[in-house]
């Protein structure tokens, strides 16, 4: 029932990332929160984002994993699913160690909405690299699912980045 929901869920939520709601910034003022909203979840929200910004500058691959449940699946735009927190900051490390930190990146959340232990964040996010001595700037859309933990904490469940537009 639950991988029914979450597939009929990330379907719609795919499908209005891909015809591409006008951008809102990430401010907290700005993005479209739901009210109620459990302050636990805006926090672990508005932390990942900031700090992803910021360790992908330094190639800080623990950074980026650590908001990922420890089964959290990550899903690159080419359709690659990597399983795992540990395999998600593998991931991040080869990367790295392929085409170097990044120079800049910003994390624009569009929209947040609840569902019981469940939360959905879409957005898109820009990174800045260097490519043969150019800086080159890219965009992709993403659908990141977060599911309350036993604690009461937020993590990042499920992760798909899509192509940009």
């Amino acid at each position: 029932m639950l991988t029914r929901h979450l597939t009929r869920t990330f379907c719609t939520l795919a499908a209005l990332a891909l015809v591409g709601a006008p951008a809102r910034l990430i401010g907290e003022d700005t993005r479209k929160v739901p009210s109620g909203a459990d302050p636990r979840l805006l926090s672990a929200v508005a932390k990942a984002n900031r700090e992803f910004e910021v360790a992908v500058t330094k190639g800080d691959t623990a950074a980026i994993a650590a908001p990922y449940a420890a089964d959290a699946v990550f899903v690159s735009p080419d359709g690659t699913a990597t399983k795992g927190r540990a395999a998600i900051e593998q991931l991040y490390r080869d990367r790295f160690a392929k085409s170097g930190s990044w120079l800049e990146s910003k994390i624009e959340s569009e929209e947040l909405m609840l569902g019981d232990d469940l939360a959905y964040e879409w957005g898109r996010g820009s990174a800045m690299r260097l490519e043969k001595g150019e800086r080159v700037t890219s965009w992709a859309r993403f659908l990141t699912i977060w599911q309350r933990q036993a604690d009461g904490d937020w993590k990042i469940f499920r992760n798909v980045v899509l192509p940009g537009q």
